[in-house]
């Protein structure tokens, strides 16, 4: 019933970040919102270097207008893009590279007029804009795809937990009043019948043969049709349920070394620091910097990943220590670029500022890492809670299905059975009717509510009643039983689990000899879970058509089922899985 997932499924691979670009996700305002502000402050970081006196209030609104620019390229990309085309990741690639180059060429032509600057940075806007729009894009995108997808799934279980208790609630409150007016519905009934007929029997003006014939009429045209009407509408619910239950594993907590992408960390360096540095360095010096610092932070994150192995911590000490290592590992490759790579007279330290922006694409990727599994973990315990309240509903189901059940049986053999057997003794005397017979055929008559109106009597041994079964289609069909003694026990303490197993056990014999004449059946019975019990029935009778026409027995297991499923393989197999422990009202808090 449960289905094992991988643990580490939350990592992304790196063909996702690809991918996410070809979803529409990129361009969806729940998208572009957390992009404008995780840009916000890289972008400021990296304006600072570029103004002639640095300024934070400045370079943030410079920031401002950069990321304002990119959100309305994008926007603009989104409209000019057919639907088609976006959901090509090259396509996509290259209007985002357009639109970063563009947004570069913007900031500067506007920029450069005001003086603020005092040479044009038009390069290393470009560089910023092109190279990093589509990378941070697919990081924010992958991140709010997840959380959103997540929170619909969530809300969407919510909403099915919230919709099967209130029919549970309705049946269960139902049940405890639907006896009582099924049987003012049958007393309505048969109380006016059984009155004029038990006047025509104590009058003894009627003939024997005319009585015989009215006592027939009223098992034929009363006491039949009831019973009929009253199985018609013994379904306690008409919901339709899927053929199979699943509920998630809860995943393992991802480990550190799950989390820190080294590659990522590096990329991010690359671009933040280039962003910075070929503003203030002739260009090769300004690249060759770049690239120092992009794979010194790589070599350091990936030795921490080695140190820390397999170790797992909580969230908020998990995130301490990424964030802290992004920060940190700037440090190194600052040094080096400086005793390297910077001249002489270079004073400035950008690694102070820059420090801000280093560690948002690996700490965007650690996001995805425990976003995912935090989702997963909470829509593993919400689905647990709808397995649970479909259980419930089922419970509720099978109790009022049972209820209704001992009526319309009561009904439709023992009280018809006795009335036509009456109607039998009475036509097959001679003469007039006797006094001891007229009180017979009273007693027979008004004794009829008295059937209804007692309660069901507890049910026999449903495993006993199955082995008799198995007995006794010996010789006709080999039937082969593999019990769980567990189960057993159980179907002694619950009436209600005993009825249903031996009502749905005997369906799927019956129907395989009737319907699929098999020769041969296995059939198994285990306990699947603590709150379940599987039935199996696999025969090598005549496969069931696709469009075959659903009976008795399909309503039969719908209504004692918690789910059900046919399958046609080599052979013909039957599953229906039980709910196997007692009625529960409260359902798991969600």
């Amino acid at each position: 019933m449960v289905d094992k997932s991988d643990q580490h499924e939350y990592v992304p691979r790196p063909r996702d970040f690809v991918d996410i670009l070809g979803t529409g996700w990129p361009f969806r305002a729940v998208t572009i919102v957390p992009f404008a502000a995780v840009t916000l402050l890289p972008t400021t970081a990296s304006e600072v270097g570029r103004l002639t006196v640095q300024s934070l209030p400045v370079a943030f609104g410079v920031a401002v207008f950069s990321v304002s620019v990119v959100v309305s390229l994008i926007l603009l990309v989104r409209i000019v893009l057919p639907a088609k085309w976006r959901q090509s990741s090259t396509i996509v690639v290259g209007a985002l590279l357009v639109a970063g180059a563009l947004r570069g060429t913007i900031v500067s032509a506007v920029i450069d007029p005001t003086g603020l600057e005092t040479n044009s940075h038009l390069i290393s806007r470009i560089f910023l804009g092109a190279l990093s729009l589509p990378p941070v894009l697919s990081l924010v995108s992958l991140v709010v795809s997840r959380v959103v997808t997540a929170r619909e799934k969530s809300i969407s279980t919510r909403a099915d937990i919230s919709a099967t208790e209130r029919t549970r609630d309705r049946i269960l409150s139902e049940v405890s009043t639907s006896n009582e007016r099924l049987r003012n519905e049958v007393d309505g009934t048969l109380g006016p019948a059984i009155s004029v007929l038990v006047d025509d029997i104590q009058s003894g003006r009627i003939a024997r043969s005319r009585l015989a014939d009215k006592i027939d009429a009223f098992a034929t045209d009363i006491v039949r049709p009831l019973s009929h009407t009253l199985a018609t509408v013994g379904s306690a619910s008409t919901a339709k349920r899927g053929a199979a239950i699943s509920a998630l594993a809860l995943p393992a907590r991802p480990a550190i070394r799950d989390q820190i992408n080294a590659t990522f960390s590096g990329l991010g360096v690359f671009l933040g620091s280039g962003t910075v540095l070929l503003d203030l360095l002739p260009l090769a010096n300004g690249f060759m910097a770049a690239l120092i610092s992009g794979l010194s932070v790589y070599g350091i994150v990936r030795l921490l990943g080695v140190i820390v192995g397999s170790r797992q911590s909580p969230v908020a000490v998990t995130g301490i220590i990424i964030a802290s290592t992004h920060a940190l590992a700037w440090i190194p490759p600052h040094l080096i670029n400086q005793a390297l790579v910077y001249p002489a007279e270079l004073e400035f330290q950008p690694w102070l500022i820059s420090s801000i922006a280093m560690p948002l694409l690996g700490l965007l990727y650690q996001l995805i890492i425990l976003g995912a599994y935090s989702s997963r973990a909470e829509l593993a315990r919400l689905d647990g809670a709808r397995v649970d309240m479909l259980i419930q509903l089922s419970e509720a189901r099978r109790r009022a299905w049972l209820r209704q059940r001992h009526l319309t049986h009561t009904l439709h053999s023992t009280v018809q059975s006795r009335v036509l057997a009456e109607a039998r003794l009475v036509r097959s005397g001679s003469g007039k009717i006797s006094e001891v017979e007229r009180d017979q055929a009273i007693d027979v008559v008004t004794s009829a509510l008295g059937f209804v109106m007692t309660e069901p009597e507890d049910s026999a041994d449903a495993v006993g009643a199955i082995r008799q079964l198995v007995d006794f289609w010996a010789g006709m069909c080999s039937v082969t039983l593999e019990l769980d003694p567990a189960v057993g026990e159980y179907a002694l303490a619950d009436d209600d689990f005993s009825r249903a197993l031996q009502i749905v056990s005997l369906e799927m014999i019956s129907n395989a000899i009737r319907h699929g004449h098999a020769t041969e059946i296995a059939m198994t019975i285990v306990r699947s879970s603590p709150e379940t019990v599987t039935v199996t029935a696999t025969n090598n009778g005549t496969r069931v058509a696709a469009g075959y026409h659903a009976g008795l027995g399909v309503a039969l297991y719908d209504e004692l089922a918690v789910a059900w499923s046919l399958s046609n393989g080599k052979r013909v197999t039957v599953t229906a899985v039980l709910a196997a422990r007692k009625m529960k009202t409260k359902s798991r808090a969600i």
